[in-house]
């Protein structure tokens, strides 16, 4: 993990943790403790909200860190962005079903002397997929091969036959199945 990024992530879990709020650490964090490091300037939690109250999550996040991100991006209810020492930390709110799962399969992980719960890859490798963004492939591409032989790749088909269908966008299931294939092919050499 990037030295800058220690801090502000230590000060985000020591908040969650203390007031009782279950997360997990995603984005390129996440990425890394699944064997894929890249160059990552902030810090991505997921949070879930008790009792569906996300007012009250969204009241304590913003007095616990008044000092808010991206002031001139359009306001998002499920996102609050926060500067915690010159870093920018998104706490993504949790909407039931799915994403209350990512929490619930995320995995305890020793990071340089603290710990903290950390997205499942196979929940980091969905959350990319479904998310749209052309960027996000390679990710995918990078998790897949560090982690091959390793994914529950029942569990990531399941949900992005899902996705794809609510979605509308078969594609998104096409192309992860080309690059299952891709990567086999690339083992069999």
């Amino acid at each position: 993990m990037e030295k800058q990024l220690e801090r502000p992530l230590r000060t985000a879990i020591a908040f969650l943790e203390g007031q009782g709020y279950r997360y997990a650490v995603i984005g390129g964090i996440a990425l890394a403790q699944w064997g894929v490091v890249r160059a990552t300037r902030d810090v991505d939690i997921k949070v879930f909200v008790p009792n569906t109250d996300y007012a009250g999550v969204r009241e304590a996040l913003r007095t616990e860190f008044p000092h808010r991100a991206r002031q001139h991006a359009p306001d998002n209810p499920l996102i609050v962005a926060v500067n915690i020492d010159d870093v920018i930390v998104d706490f993504l709110l949790a909407v039931p079903g799915y994403e209350e799962q990512i929490i619930e399969r995320a995995v305890r992980r020793d990071l340089n002397g603290f710990s903290a719960w950390i997205c499942s890859a196979e929940d980091l490798i969905i959350q990319k997929i479904y998310s749209g963004r052309d960027k996000d492939w390679p990710d995918v591409e990078a998790l897949l091969i560090a982690q091959d032989g390793k994914l529950d790749e029942a569990y990531i088909e399941d949900w992005l036959e899902q996705f794809a269908e609510v979605l509308e966008k078969p594609e998104i299931l096409t192309k992860y199945r080309q690059l299952i294939e891709k990567i086999k092919m690339m083992r069999a050499k």
